[in-house]
């Protein structure tokens, strides 16, 4: 029997081959789609364009404002008067006509330095926006990771299924070839084919989550669900990643903690903006006007004025209300609070990083421990086939040695998939998941 089920492996290998025989899909590739195609990505770069946009002199406030305005109306009346020496004067359709053009510039000199604090803080906002737009990208991809890479366990899962039901198929043969001699019961024969169903249940089973997570990466990839690719056939696990260093780059690099050192920044500049109205403005305006008036019944048929004017305009609040001194006030305690909130995004982060990497170093330990155990198992599974070819194993006892081996392939597959998540993640918070 062992020289048919190694035979047959090949068999199983080779149908393998068939189901993910279609376009190979590295992680790399579905990176690069991702980032130009994912949704949340797609969104948070235009938010990324509107804070670019926004980051400006004009919206700032240094910059003049021009506003021009014109009208002309015609207007037809019917005028008659009456005089006391008896004479009249009548006007029929008698037309008027009105012309205005105006151009008015006004240009806010100085406000209480506000216009410098808010072109400072458009700035901010504009880098937060590229902050934000790097913590969107980290999460898809993560997501994206996480999918291709569960998608890998479950094609080697697969595979144990495929050999699962080969070796099935081959005890199968042997119990009906006992049976054909009279060295075996016809109840062999039944709990083989049981077991053989039991093997195909599986592989059913497994196909069906193959062919979910194909629709989730490719939805994450924003291509058609439809769409069918093959991936890689192993996960590969960095091994000695250093603490110190992994912690170093986190305090520096982590999207989180940068987004509040800028809230941070932005609440001192509020603290600014919150002071000035304690300040004068001072604006210039100027302006050219035009206006030209015709009329029929008047006796002045035709009046024009043109000219353009200027002035400087001086405005200074004294009194109101202490609602200035209360909003610096409550500017600084909101600068207390996002410091408090920056304090304790960095000690939180300092916790998850210590657990993310106790968690990669036992996860690692697991991979090694589970790896032996496929080795063990593998070879039980070898002698295992020996001796029910001898008639030294009874069927039963053959069913849990497959089992075993199994379910150690399957262990070992999770194993592997979760220290690569225990990885992923500590890069990640490092903010060095992007640069690797």
């Amino acid at each position: 029997m062992k020289t048919k089920v190694f035979s047959a492996v090949g068999f199983f290998f080779l149908s393998a081959a068939m189901l993910f025989s279609q376009q190979k899909l590295s992680l790399n590739d579905a990176i690069k789609i991702a980032l130009e195609n994912n949704y949340d990505i797609n969104l948070a770069k235009r938010d990324v364009e509107i804070s670019g946009n926004n980051y400006s002199l004009g919206n700032a406030g240094f910059l003049p404002r021009v506003d021009a305005s014109g009208s002309q109306t015609r207007t037809v009346t019917k005028t008659k008067q009456d005089y006391s020496d008896g004479t009249s004067v009548d006007k029929s359709e008698a037309a008027s006509t009105s012309t205005y053009a105006n151009i008015a510039l006004s240009w806010t000199l100085f406000n209480g330095f506000k216009m410098f604090t808010s072109y400072s803080k458009l700035r901010e906002y504009k880098e937060l926006g590229e902050i934000q737009l790097r913590n969107q990208i980290e999460n898809s991809l993560s997501e994206v990771i996480q999918t291709y890479y569960d998608l890998v366990r479950q094609k080697y899962l697969f595979r144990v299924a495929k050999e699962s039901i080969t070796i099935s198929e081959e005890r199968v043969k042997l119990a009906e070839e006992k049976l054909s001699v009279g060295s075996a019961s016809r109840l062999d024969v039944l709990r083989a084919k049981v077991d053989l169903n039991s093997d195909k249940s599986n592989l059913l089973a497994q196909e069906v989550t193959i062919n979910s997570l194909k629709v989730t990466l490719n939805n994450l990839l924003s291509r058609d669900s439809a769409g069918d690719f093959d991936v890689d056939d192993s996960i590969e696990i960095k091994e000695g990643l250093s603490f110190d260093q992994l912690k170093e780059a986190a305090l520096k690099n982590n999207a989180t903690v940068l987004q509040y050192e800028k809230n941070k920044i932005l609440s001192s500049y509020d603290v600014s903006l919150s002071r000035k109205d304690y300040f004068p403005i001072i604006s210039l305006t100027s302006g050219y006007t035009y206006q030209k008036s015709q009329s029929d019944a008047n006796l002045v048929k035709s009046n024009r004025s043109y000219g353009y004017n200027y002035g400087l305009n001086f405005s200074w609040n004294l009194f109101n209300g202490f609602t200035t001194q209360l909003q610096h006030e409550n500017a600084l305690i909101s600068l207390d609070k996002s410091d408090i909130e920056l304090r304790q995004s960095r000690s939180l982060l300092e916790s998850n990083m210590l657990i993310a990497y106790k968690n990669y170093e036992k996860n690692l330990e697991i991979l090694k421990l589970e790896d032996e155990n496929v080795s063990v198992a593998k070879e039980n599974l070898d002698l295992a086939i020996d001796q029910l070819n001898l008639g030294s194993l009874s069927p039963l006892e053959f069913r849990d040695v497959q089992k075993n081996y199994t379910t150690a392939q399957s262990r070992l597959a999770s194993a592997r998939f979760i220290a690569k998540m225990s990885e992923k993640d500590l890069l990640k918070l490092s903010g060095m998941m992007l640069n690797q």
